[in-house]
Order: structure tokens, then C-alpha cells, then sequence
């Protein structure tokens, strides 16, 4: 008669990424990313060198290596103090480009 080993149901499975790289730092490009917060109604952004563009319908910001643009309807700027810009209106959509062409679209 022949006997069955019972599988231990404690094995885990290992999802291919190695826990050691959770912890490392991040990309270099990724402290150029820009920054935003949506708060209830507004959008908070950080790190805005310049407004480019603005409308009530349209607003173009500096982003350093990025343009962000907002679309939406009676859109206002609230306050824009150092480099913290805050957007209130009814926002329907933003469009994300970089400033220089022939970099590579990896962040």
C-alpha cells in the first residue's frame, strides 16, 4: 500500500518581483514628475513654474519637463504662491505633454 504526503497548504507563491526592490529608490526622472492633488472641487499643483496659457475654458501650466493643460468650464486660479498653484471650475479633462521632443516616454 502505498502512502500520500499531504501538501503543506503554507507554501507561498512568489510573484516574480524580488522584496529587496520594493525598498530601493526610485528612478531619477521621478522627482521631475510634476505633482497634483484633486480636493474636493480644485486641483492643487506643486512645483509650477509658469502659467502659459489661460482662459476660462483652457489653462496651460510649466511643469518643468512637462505642459499640463486643463479643459473644463469657468476655471479659476485661486491662489499662486512660490510654486503651488491652486485651480478651482469644473474640470473635464487634462492633457500631459512633455516640453522636449526626443526624450523617451518611460515616466
Amino acid at each position: 500500500m502505498k502512502r500520500y504526503r499531504l501538501r503543506s497548504t503554507s507554501r507561498k507563491r512568489s510573484s516574480g518581483i524580488p522584496v529587496k526592490s520594493l525598498f530601493e529608490q526610485p528612478a531619477e526622472s521621478f522627482y521631475r514628475l510634476p505633482e497634483l492633488q484633486i480636493r474636493g472641487g480644485s486641483v492643487l499643483t506643486d512645483g509650477c513654474r509658469r502659467v502659459l496659457d489661460f482662459t476660462p475654458e483652457r489653462l496651460s501650466l510649466d511643469m518643468g519637463h512637462f505642459v499640463i493643460t486643463f479643459y473644463g468650464q469657468t476655471l479659476r486660479i485661486e491662489s499662486f504662491s512660490g510654486r503651488r498653484l491652486n485651480v478651482t471650475g469644473k474640470i473635464s479633462r487634462m492633457d500631459f505633454l512633455r516640453k522636449w521632443e526626443g526624450q523617451d516616454g518611460s515616466t
